[in-house]
């Protein structure tokens, strides 16, 4: 009879154990993803202001591709970042980012060199505040590629991001798909999964030494 109830006892932790899926990871969450191909109709056009996601400022930007100065055949439109006006342009998101601590955010883009003339340009790309802040080059012909770039916060931060390019010859680098993500927390919390695991695996354990010390007596 003993037998039979450790038995019984062993099928429900069994039982328990099974509901147990591993501990859900937390959904990362996306603040920014454009790759601006919808922008302007899907035509490129020279001295673009009119984004979606961006403001332009301190110069100008080009939106090019899709067959119109089309550079890097098969991306859409992207941007070039020194403008028609000899004045390297600013973008900035229209919206301001809340940055939490405790969380892990990822910066990912595509840059591309100046594809016209030998010049080697710069872009400052920066999250305001002092969150984030890196200069990008590359070399003339140098096709897409992409950067990601993680960085937390100590305290709660607003702030927009932002890309510069640099230069006054109407020949810039290239940008596009531009995504930014908030991460699963820097250090997370046991998920209710993980809670079940434990206490199946104790009960478990105890159930096993009781049923042993009966069968010893």
């Amino acid at each position: 009879m003993k037998s039979v109830k450790c038995l019984i006892f062993a099928v429900a932790v069994t039982a328990l154990l099974s509901l147990w899926t591993g501990p859900a990871a937390a959904t990362p969450v996306v603040l920014l993803d454009d790759n601006f191909d919808t922008e302007n109709g899907g035509s490129g056009t020279l001295n673009y202001a009119g984004f979606t996601n961006w403001d332009v400022s301190n110069g100008t930007v080009d939106l090019i591709g899709n067959g119109y100065f089309d550079y890097l055949p098969g991306n859409g439109l992207y941007v070039d970042l020194d403008g028609s006006s000899y004045d390297a342009g600013r973008m900035t998101t229209k919206t301001s980012f809340t940055f939490e601590p405790g969380f892990t955010y990822e910066l990912r883009f595509d840059l591309a060199g100046n594809q016209r003339d030998g010049s080697k340009e710069e872009v400052l790309v920066e999250v305001g505040g002092g969150v984030f802040y890196e200069t990008f080059s590359l070399g003339q012909y140098e096709p897409f590629t992409t950067f990601t770039r993680l960085f937390t916060v100590g305290t709660a931060t607003s702030a927009a991001l932002s890309f510069e390019g640099t230069g006054y010859d109407n020949l810039g680098m290239m940008l596009d798909n531009v995504k930014l993500t908030r991460l699963d927390p820097a250090a997370p919390v046991p998920e209710p999964g993980t809670l079940l695991l434990l206490g199946a695996g104790l009960v478990g354990l105890f159930g096993y030494s009781r049923c042993g010390r009966k069968r010893k007596l």
